[in-house]
This record gives structure tokens, sequence and C-alpha cells, in this order.
């Protein structure tokens, strides 16, 4: 059982070892571009920017509306069908695309925006279009699990990206100019994409039967209801805080927020490399399904939680580093968001169990009442205290996607046993505590501290025994599969 539970974490981190590298990439150009933008730009340009990307985070999902997802999910479990699947669900993704950006559109030129901000908007509604058939094409690969691919292709944008915005930032470029630099380079990801199908792929075949296309919006829509709902609760507070305390606070909360989609890139990372190796074990042994789940938790725990706390400690000087003194009013959000993403780590694992043992429709009704209480908790607080109330509803909203979806899976086979759980979380906790500790009490600036704190905390959870024998090999097999890639 140990060998075999072994063989499908070597499969996922064959899967995530060259995701994590990329996500390690992106993240490094992200950060660079970041510090340049936030800087060059200020608040008030920086927060309409920022806008502009929770916009196109809504209205993009509507360019797919889950078919891709159902597609990765059984193409996963039969790779011969391949080009039916991806072969129908890019027509109606041209289709779907065209009709949002169209919609996109209206929505902007009718809203109280300044012709500046129209443009910026028009400029990330083409960046959209472009992304929705990178993330096509994306899809496909994870199905086949060839992540190499999506590897290089986030390389090619996140690269491209900071090169062309950095050279529009020393030309001295007004905002409209630097938001033209996203599509342009998720253009480049594209053709890459693109030029990979073509090579590598069968060439697809729309299948007209309407009981397969009927099949194919039947199961695929509840994950896209699903995305939307959970795009709203995620995007919803950029965009309550657009029309109601203006673009200045947008800047201050989406400071801390982008720093907040770290987390959420580790966790796509993740659910990319594992949905389809959690989807083909749901058919053929459940019991190395649920232990890859309970691993994968204890994982995403052991991630979230010193970060938080770390991030608690040193909120203004990490604001301070990445933004500078004109973001610093901001710094409070960032120990407040924190905590959404420890719980957004797990609340997003078990999604993606749920939704590769064929539960996506309690996902979509669990993603729908976080939307509706994201929503009136956004509207009441931001009234009340701007970018502050924003920050408490996102945690609060996060908490009660886990609770909701910890207690649907507590009724199925895949429940956490309490007994055995309890133990590691509280060595977990322990050891992120060791390590608030011992931070606190060094007193040591940020840059010092964070190698510190890695160092400590490793040890701590050595000691505290949070790490078996078991992690330790997966450990070491991660790194020896990135030795190789490298």
């Amino acid at each position: 059982m140990k060998s075999d539970n072994m063989s499908v974490a070597t499969r996922v981190v064959k899967n995530s070892s060259l995701l994590l590298f990329a996500s390690i990439i992106n993240n490094i150009m992200s950060f660079i571009l970041t510090l340049f933008t936030a800087r060059y730009l200020g608040t008030y340009n920086f927060g309409l920017i920022s806008s502009a990307n929770s916009l196109v985070g809504v209205f993009g999902i509507f360019c797919d509306l889950g078919l891709s997802t159902y597609a990765i999910r059984e193409v996963s479990r039969n790779n011969e069908l391949t080009d039916f699947y991806f072969g129908t669900t890019l027509v109606f993704r041209i289709l779907f695309t065209v009709i949002t950006f169209i919609v996109y559109a209206l929505f902007v030129i009718n809203s109280n925006f300044t012709q500046e901000g129209i443009n910026v908007m028009i400029l990330f509604g083409i960046y959209m279009i472009f992304n929705s058939f990178v993330l096509f094409f994306y899809s496909l690969f994870q199905s086949n699990e060839n992540m190499q691919y999506q590897t290089i292709g986030n390389a090619i944008y996140s690269i491209s990206v900071l090169l062309i915005i950095l050279i529009m930032i020393f030309d001295n470029c007004n905002v409209t100019i630097v938001a033209a630099g996203y599509p342009i380079a998720m253009f480049l990801s594209l053709l890459y994409s693109l030029y990979i199908t073509v090579k590598y792929y069968p060439r697809f075949k729309l299948c007209r039967k309407p009981k397969f296309i009927k099949k194919l919006f039947i199961k695929g829509i509840p994950f896209g209801i699903t995305a939307v709902f959970t795009s709203i609760y995620f995007w919803i507070a950029l965009i309550v805080l657009t029309f109601l305390s203006g673009s200045v606070a947008v800047g201050l909360f989406s400071s801390s927020q982008k720093l907040l989609l770290v987390v959420a890139a580790i966790f796509t990372l993740l659910s990319n490399a594992v949905f389809p190796v959690m989807s083909e074990l749901f058919t053929v042994d459940k019991e190395k399904l649920a232990h890859l789940f309970h691993k994968l938790l204890k994982f995403m725990l052991m991630i979230g939680l010193p970060m938080a706390i770390g991030c608690f400690i040193f909120d203004t000087e990490i604001i301070n580093i990445i933004y500078g003194a004109e973001y610093l009013e901001g710094a409070i959000t960032l120990s407040i968001l924190i905590w959404a993403g420890v719980f957004m780590l797990l609340s997003g694992m078990c999604s993606t169990l749920l939704g590769s043992i064929n539960k996506q429709f309690t996902v979509t009704k669990i993603a729908a009442i976080g939307a509706i209480v994201s929503i009136i908790l956004n509207c009441i607080l931001i009234s009340l205290y701007s970018y502050i109330g924003a920050s408490i509803s996102t945690v609060f909203t996060e908490f009660i996607i886990l609770f909701m979806m910890m207690s649907v899976i507590s009724r199925t086979e895949f429940k956490l046993p309490v007994k055995k759980a309890v133990l590691p979380v509280i060595q977990i906790i322990i050891a992120s505590l060791i390590m608030g500790v011992c931070l606190i009490l060094l007193n040591q600036p940020f840059l010092v501290s964070f190698p510190l704190a890695i160092i400590i905390y490793v040890i701590a959870l050595f000691v505290t025994r949070a790490i078996n024998k078991e992690d330790r090999e997966i450990i070491l097999d991660m790194i020896n599969q990135l030795r190789n890639k490298i």
C-alpha cells in the first residue's frame, strides 16, 4: 500500500514539478513587475489597472463556462477522446469569447469611467480574449499531463510582460500604454501554445451529435457556474471598491491582494497537476485517492500557516519594500487578507477533490452561497470601512467556503479521519508558532528574518515530527524530479 501511495505521489510530483518551476519564475517576474508598476503608476493608476484586472477576472469566466474543465476530467480518463472533446469545446469557446467581449465592452463604455479608464479597460478586454484561448490550450496540455508545455507558455508570458512594461516605464509612457503590454505578452504565449498544439496533438474534430453536446453542457456547466461564483467572491471586493471608494482605495487594497494571488497561484499550480490524477483514481482506486487528498491537505496547511504568521508580523515592512511609502496606509489589509490565503489553500484542494468525484453540482452550490455572502458583506463593510472592510469580508467568505466543503466531504468516503488528523494539525501549529515567536524575539528586519524563518520552521517541523517518513520521501522525490528537469 505504501509503495502504491508513493507511485501516486510521484505522478503528482511529476506533474507539479515543472509547474512549480514555472510558478517560481512567474512569481519572481510578477514581483519585479509589481515592484516597478506600483511605484511608477502610483495608487490611483495602479488601482485603475487592478480594477481592469478584476473586471476581466469575472467576465473571463464566461468565455468557457466549465466545458474545458469537464473535458480535462474525461480526457484524463481516456486520451483517445482528445480530438472530439477539445474540438467541440473550441467551437463553443470561440462563440462564448466573442459574446463575452461584446458584453464586457458595452458594460465598460456605459459605466462611469474616464476616457483613460475606458481605454485601459478595453485593452484588458483584448487581454481577456487572448487569455481565454491560452487557457483552452493549457486545459488540453493538462488533460494529457504534458505540463512542460504550460510551463513554457507561462514563462513566455511572465518574462515578456515584464520586459515590455519595463521598456514602457523607462520610456515614461502613460497608464494606457502600460496597460497595452499585458495583451501583447499574452498574444506571444498564445502563439506558442497554438504552435505546440498543431505540432504534437491530433487534429481537432467537431462532434455534431446532439447527445454528446447535451452531455458536454450538462456535465460542464456546473464547473463553469462554480468558476463564475468563485470569481465573484474573489474579485467582487475590488469591483465594489471601484464604485464605492474609488481607484486610490482599490490601489491600497490590491497591493495586498496581489500578494494573496501568489497563494492562489500555488493552489492553481497544484490543482492543475492533481485534478487529472484525482479524476483517474476515482475510477480505479478510491483508497489511493483518499490518501492523496489527506496528504495534500496537510501540505497546504504546512505551507499556508507559517506564511500567514510571517506576513502578519512583517506586514508594514513587506508593503514598504514592494510598493513604497505611498502604500503603507494599506499595510493592515495584508495582515488581514493573508488569513484568507490559508483558508483558500485548504478549500481549493477540497474543491478539486469534489470536482474529480463528480460532485461539481455541490461545489457550484457552495460557490453560489460564497458569492452571495461576499456580495452582501462587501456592500456593507466597504461602505463602513472601505478597503479594511473588503479585507475582513474576504477572510470571512473564504472561511465559510472551507467550512461548507469540509462538511460535505465529511459525509463521503474521503472524509478526514479526525483522530489521525488532530496530531499533524497540532504539530504544524506548534512549528509555526515556534517560528513566529523566534522572529519576534530576534527582532530583525524582514529581509534578514525571511531566510531565518525558513530555517527555523523546517527545524521545528522535524522537532515536532510534523514531517513523517513518507513526507520526507515525497519531498526528496520532488527535489530529485526538479533536479532532473533543471
